[in-house]
């Protein structure tokens, strides 16, 4: 055994044990002996080149593989049949320049294939590579045949995986097991959901949706597990199933005697089953014939997927790790020795879950690895064995891109830092057969020792995925490489299509729970898509370029929606009605041609969706998932409405596109009219769709190069495609101060430059009009003015100094637009010189004697985003100090937009610990929200609602060592109501402290206002 091995097999953590390290190879290879399977899985995958391979199983040692042989002849060994066919696709990559993928595939290969030109070999660096969601199978195929299934298992096996997560066919299990407590068999098809929804069933979120199910339907559901679960041994993967922690139907302790249940609350509007506590023999029995019966259908399995909890569940009076222990002492009576895999995801898993288990036989998947809020797992979880893990897709939506920088830079070091708890990857994307160059660059991680050369990875990819060198296709993917595949959103996800959200001007993405800023550059991705176009025939003939070319057109017509969407809300805002109306018919043309890209692949058709349910008689669960995912208290109450949005031909037509046509004219008859628009209740359109039986398309209806021709021209002469922001330095003025005042227009269109930009600014006396020749495609364009504040006494400490600005342009050789910017400068009164400020939102701040006011934006003040603006005094709170304000006015900007007192270590320092406010809001109440686990991020918080919780108010916060009490007073201090005594973990001795506000607008720009008086205890010039 080489020392990279066994440093990976014992001392990951110095807690995974060797029979559970092995469990990634040895145990693999007593069920996989031979290389039958990966021979079959050859013929099918290479038909007319299986017969050049020699297969060659390895017996011992790591897991690895190993590529060798002549022209014709090519040998590979390997350690398993997964491992010889990740051998082979290593060889398919680097020697051929072909490619096997679940998104478009590149097999142009000569027919004698060529020797390696030298010997090609690899060594697993981490013993488990874990693949799938617990999401998938809802989302990816939910009516999926053996054929798909068939397909995902071997790219799964050619991309290096060994445990995949496996649900279908669960519901067998449970139908089984409650009519051996008290069920009847219809009570039991009742409660089990339609595949499309038992993903969250054996999340404990919901139970029923879509049933009962037919007895059929279950049997042929087993039939197609057991086939999956069979295969994966057969190659010498892991299948991994749902274990047992107790969720049970209502009404389960009445039938059965000693049974004790807690209930679980509702999840989106939907309720939740019961938990059965796992202390009693209730639950004991029940875990019996659980996995008596899985193993009965599914066969011998040593890995199993649990999540106690999940996303909200509650413990009630069970303490958390005597469940935990109950529910492994239940898994390792039926199986000996099996591992425990639990997700990484939001608060989950529980330290406390952890610290109860026998780390040697747990491993947690973290989804969250690659954020910029997670940085020391053995911390977080205590030294807890865990898979280096993503999820870079969410609901299936068509989204494009991952953090890929943060891969390569991160997993190495991960790994190999002294005491690493990193023991495998977790690729969980929530639907997979999803953006191919993502899967390929994470799968590599785990056969590389060295760190990957993001630059030099693309390019080789460029090569490998269109089968040879080509100038634009290695430009596109340097292009993505650095917009699409390095995300910058805040929440690190990638962006889908404001295009597929319920019409509002003032939506901020398809779905609500999605990332609220771009991903990356629009007009940047441009050029990939533009370059992409450029590639030479014959490279342009592969299933994998006209796979990506569908998915590049697909998502440039999708970042438009982020540009016009603001456009087109300040066009209504100002009541421009000429405006609105040509914005709204670039919306709705950009919405069609969006369908007429999507409809150029078969990856991107909503037909196939839906015929493999009609096939089962559940049509309708299909249609409900990607619309409004469950019924009314899920869509509207529970937000889920469009949460598994797609960018798919059909659904964008006769979904999406009616929906935004009908409000879009809506809106400009009520401009027209001078009255306020009529409410739509999106809902019950969604619905009727969902009860629809129209069928679509199954094959791709267009082509897709000339179409994304189409698109391509579309793009580069449509109009307002411009940005245009506006600064002034400084960014406060005193009465009778000068400054400059500066105007950039980016040119988003990054196909095409401007023609002639001009700039007219009025609201500072004779401004005169500017211009600039051209912008270029992608790129910016500045103009400048001198202003002067004008020379009065100011009445608030910030006063508002409105401007209009208007731009005129368009692209190159067409007809250009007038677009109005409106907003506002600042004239401010000077700060004492004892304050300091501090900004990541923009703020501007002034005072007039006691009274102070901070103006700024903020998307939030929460967990990874902390944008914000305070004036503060150094050590202004030790122990024993007390700090009140006065808020005297707040600008409703957001449910959560804050003003009040917040104290931090060092409050210019973005991650310093000690890190809490106590604030009010417009419409949350009172909140002390502070950094709970030392991390210098918000993530926990206290509040109270109610009478005397808004503005004015006087708040008070002391401090006395690390326990910090919030107060409020709405009758000027006479009497106080507690909001929380908390603890900050981390907190220096003496801290920063100030009067801070955020808009907490959610991403939409929206500035406010928030006023302060009489601060005491920051200082006698602060008294």
């Amino acid at each position: 055994m080489s020392g990279v091995s066994r440093r990976t097999l014992l001392g990951t953590a110095g807690a995974i044990g060797v029979g559970a390290a092995l469990a990634g190879n040895g145990t693999a290879m007593a069920n996989a002996t031979g290389a039958g399977p990966a021979r079959a899985a050859l013929e099918r995958l290479l038909p007319g080149h299986a017969d050049q391979f020699r297969l060659i199983p390895l017996t011992d040692g790591p897991e690895r593989f190993r590529v060798t042989g002549a022209p014709g002849r090519v040998e590979v060994a390997g350690t398993s049949p997964a491992t010889l066919l990740t051998g082979v696709h290593w060889y398919l990559k680097y020697v051929c320049g072909a490619h096997i993928s679940w998104s478009g595939s590149q097999l142009d290969l000569p027919r004698r294939l060529p020797a390696p030109p030298a010997p090609l070999a690899h060594e697993a660096t981490v013993p488990h590579r874990f693949a799938f969601n617990d999401t998938h199978d809802g989302y990816t195929a939910p009516y999926a045949d053996w054929p798909r299934w068939e397909r995902l298992i071997d790219v799964l096996a050619l991309h290096g995986c060994n445990e995949v997560l496996v649900t279908v066919g669960q519901e067998a299990v449970h139908h089984r097991l409650l009519q051996d407590f008290g069920y009847s068999d219809a009570e039991a098809r009742a409660w089990l959901p339609a595949p499309s929804h038992q993903p969250w069933w054996l999340l404990q979120n919901m139970s029923g949706y879509g049933g009962p199910l037919a007895p059929g339907l279950i049997a042929r559901r087993a039939a197609l597990g057991r086939r999956i679960t069979d295969r994966i041994r057969e190659l010498g993967m892991h299948p991994v199933l749902p274990g047992c922690f107790g969720t049970v139907p209502d009404g389960f302790a009445a039938r059965n005697p000693g049974a004790r249940t807690v209930p679980q609350g509702v999840w989106a509007g939907l309720r939740r089953p019961d938990w059965l506590d796992p202390r009693t023999a209730a639950f004991t029995a029940f875990a019996d014939a659980f996995y008596r019966h899985q193993a009965d259908l599914f066969g011998e399995v040593r890995h199993f997927k649990m999540d106690l909890l999940h996303e909200g569940g509650s413990p009630g009076d069970v303490p958390v790790p005597d469940a935990a222990r109950a529910v492994e002492a239940a898994l390792h009576r039926a199986r000996p020795g099996a591992l425990w895999i639990v997700l990484g995801w939001q608060s989950n898993p529980r330290r406390d879950l952890l610290d109860a288990l026998d780390r040697r036989t747990v491993l947690v998947v973290d989804g969250l690895s690659d954020l910029e809020t997670v940085t020391d797992r053995e911390r977080d979880w205590g030294g807890v064995p865990y898979a280096f893990g993503t999820i870079p897709n969410f609901g299936g939506r068509t989204t494009l891109g991952a953090r890929t920088h943060v891969w390569t830079e991160r997993f190495p070091a991960w790994r190999d830092k002294p005491g690493s708890a990193l023991a495998g990857t977790a690729y969980m994307p929530e639907a997979a057969e999803r953006d191919p160059a993502a899967l390929e660059l994470f799968s590599e991680l785990a056969w590389r020792r060295e760190p990957v050369d993001r630059a030099r990875w693309f390019e080789a990819y460029a090569d490998l995925r269109y089968g040879g060198r080509d100038p634009r296709a290695r430009e596109a993917f340097a292009v993505l490489r650095d917009t699409a595949y390095r995300i910058t959103s805040r929440d690190g996800r990638p962006h889908d299509s404001v295009f597929a959200a319920r019409p509002s001007l003032t939506a901020r993405s398809g779905a609500y729970y999605a990332t609220h800023s771009p991903a990356f550059d629009p007009a940047d991705f441009d050029r990939a898509f533009a370059a992409l176009l450029g590639v030479r025939e014959p490279l342009r003939r592969s299933d994998a370029y006209r796979y990506d070319l569908t998915d590049l057109g697909r998502q440039a017509i999708a970042n438009r929606s982020w540009q016009l969407i603001g456009l087109l809300r300040a066009a209504y805002a100002q009541r421009d009605l000429d405006t609105f109306r040509a914005l709204s018919r670039l919306w709705l043309e950009l919405m069609r041609l969006s369908d007429e890209m999507s409809g150029s692949h078969r990856a991107f058709l909503l037909g196939p969706w839906l015929a493999d349910a009609r096939r089962e008689g559940l049509e309708r669960t299909a249609r409900v998932l990607v619309t409004t995912w469950a019924d009314r208290p899920t869509a509207d109450g529970g937000r889920l409405a469009n949460y598994a949005n797609r960018d798919w031909s059909g659904l964008i037509a006769d979904v999406h596109l009616p929906q935004w046509r009908a409000y879009l004219d809506e809106l400009a008859d009520a401009l027209a009219e001078g009255r306020a628009p009529k409410d739509f209740d999106w809902y019950a359109r969604e619905e009727r769709w969902t009860y629809g039986t129209r069928t679509y398309p199954v094959r791709p209806p267009h082509d897709p190069y000339r179409t994304a021709r189409k698109v391509h021209d579309v793009l580069a002469a449509a109009p307002f495609q411009g940005d245009v922001t506006v600064s002034c330095d400084p960014a406060g003025l005193p009465p009778g101060a000068g400054g400059l005042v500066t105007a950039t227009l980016r040119n988003v269109n990054g196909l095409r430059a401007t023609g002639r930009a001009g700039f007219v600014l009025t609201g500072f006396g004779d401004q005169p009009p500017l211009e600039l020749p051209s912008v270029p495609a992608a790129g910016s364009g500045q103009v400048s003015w001198g202003v002067t504040a004008p020379d009065r006494p100011l009445a608030e400490p910030v006063e508002p100094l409105p401007y209009e600005l208007r731009t005129t342009y368009g692209p190159a050789g067409e007809e250009p637009v007038t677009t109005v910017h409106r907003g506002s400068l600042y004239a401010v009164g000077p700060l004492d010189a004892s304050w300091r400020t501090y900004s990541t939102n923009g703020a501007v701040f002034g005072q007039l004697g006691d009274r102070y006011a901070v103006n700024g934006g903020g998307q939030d003040l929460w967990k990874g985003v902390a944008e914000f603006g305070a004036l503060y005094r150094e050590g202004a709170l030790a122990d024993g100090g007390t700090l009140t304000v006065r808020v005297d006015a707040q600008d409703p900007t957001g449910d959560w937009a804050r003003a009040g007192i917040v104290v931090r270590d060092s409050l210019p320092g973005p991650s310093a610990p000690g890190f809490l406010n106590l604030a009010v809001t417009p419409a949350s109440g009172v909140a002390l929200t502070y950094d709970a686990d030392g991390d210098g991020a918000l993530d926990a918080y206290r509040r109270i609602t109610g009478p005397g919780c808004r503005v004015p108010l006087l708040l008070r916060l002391s401090r006395a060592g690390d326990a910090y009490t919030g107060a409020c007073s709405a009758d000027g201090g006479a009497t106080w109501r507690t909001v929380a005594t908390v603890r900050v973990r981390g907190a220096a001795p003496v801290q920063d402290a100030g009067l801070f506000m955020t808009a907490a607008n959610g991403g939409g720009g929206e500035r406010g206002t928030a006023v302060f008086s009489r601060p005491t205890g920051w200082g006698t010039s602060g008294r």
